[in-house]
């Protein structure tokens, strides 16, 4: 088995003991349950994100609402009747937690096809949110070293 250069070896090793608190967006951006459609659309508009967190009065993740959930709420005309977000919001049991893996948490996100993961407390209790953008940021250095790599010659026999 051929050796490893010490700068794969490295990024190896950065991607595999980074944990998700290290690339979490903190603080988590929560909505309360009755939190009109339109106004969790203005949420995630003025924060430039993709989904925010849906949590109960005693400030616990019951849902996640995401961009691909008010595109079902514009598709049913749901706008403009004071539709509270719980009532589209994707109940979900994906999460993460602060001290998981990101290559864990990635292979996750990768399996149910989605685009964010709340990362939540023992409590259930939102910390932060983690996407594919901050993956692939993350990612970004060592991919551009692994397609610069020349590519290896086969041993003759």
């Amino acid at each position: 088995m051929p050796r490893l250069s010490s700068k794969v070896s490295s990024a190896i090793t950065k991607v595999t003991s980074t944990k998700t608190r290290d690339l979490m967006q903190t603080p988590a951006v929560t909505v309360p349950e009755e939190m009109t459609l339109e106004d969790a659309a203005r949420v995630l508009w003025a924060k430039n994100i993709g989904s925010v967190i849906v949590v109960n009065k005693q400030d616990r993740m019951i849902g996640i609402l995401t961009e691909r959930d008010m595109l079902f709420a514009i598709s049913k005309e749901l706008i403009g009747k004071d539709v509270p977000v719980s009532s589209i919001m994707s109940q979900t049991d994906l999460i993460a937690s602060p001290n998981e893996g990101v290559a864990t948490v990635l292979d996750r996100m990768i399996k149910a096809n989605v685009r964010h993961l709340p990362v939540i407390d023992s409590d259930a209790r939102p910390l932060g949110m983690i996407s594919t953008r901050d993956l692939m940021g993350f990612t970004e250095p060592f991919l551009k070293f692994l397609l610069k790599a020349p590519p290896r010659k086969a041993k003759k026999k």
